[in-house]
């Protein structure tokens, strides 16, 4: 009899399953968990995927225009990685910033082989000098700017 069930559903359209596994509290508290991208989902510079949803990991960490203003840019740079730094912290994705610098990278990889110039954006720039600083000042280097 289950050949005959089978062949119904079949005929009717593919059979799907769905499988779900929560992600596991960072801290042991199971009343309070919490999905890895959800403040970083939220940042100007992620680009999501179509239908997105809140397990998924975004599309690209690194999804910007430049306007073609050098300093305009190169704060608005800046301006990502503070608040990249601050959805890191909220998230308690120490990952955060290494994916970023990963699309960073690959767009930076792309934009070399479309016109064959190697040069990072005044918008890349930006963001990887105020991560520099902020490592700087984690590590006691106040001065060192």
């Amino acid at each position: 009899m289950s050949a005959k069930v089978r062949s119904k559903l079949s005929k009717s359209g593919p059979f799907l399953r769905l499988a779900y596994s929560a992600p596991v509290p960072r801290d042991g508290n199971t009343h309070e968990v919490r999905c890895e991208f959800l403040s970083a989902k939220g940042l100007p510079f992620v680009k999501l995927r179509a239908n997105d949803q809140p397990s998924w990991r975004p599309e690209s960490f690194w999804h910007v225009r430049p306007t073609g203003q050098w300093e305009r840019d190169a704060e608005t740079g800046r301006k990502y990685a503070r608040q990249a730094i601050a959805a890191m912290k909220s998230d308690q994705n120490s990952a955060l910033i290494s994916l970023i610098i990963q699309d960073i990278i690959k767009d930076s990889v792309e934009q070399a082989a479309k016109t064959g110039r190697r040069r990072h954006s005044p918008l890349a720039l930006g963001f990887l000098a105020e991560i520099s600083k902020s490592v700087a000042i984690g590590l006691g280097l106040e001065r060192w700017e």
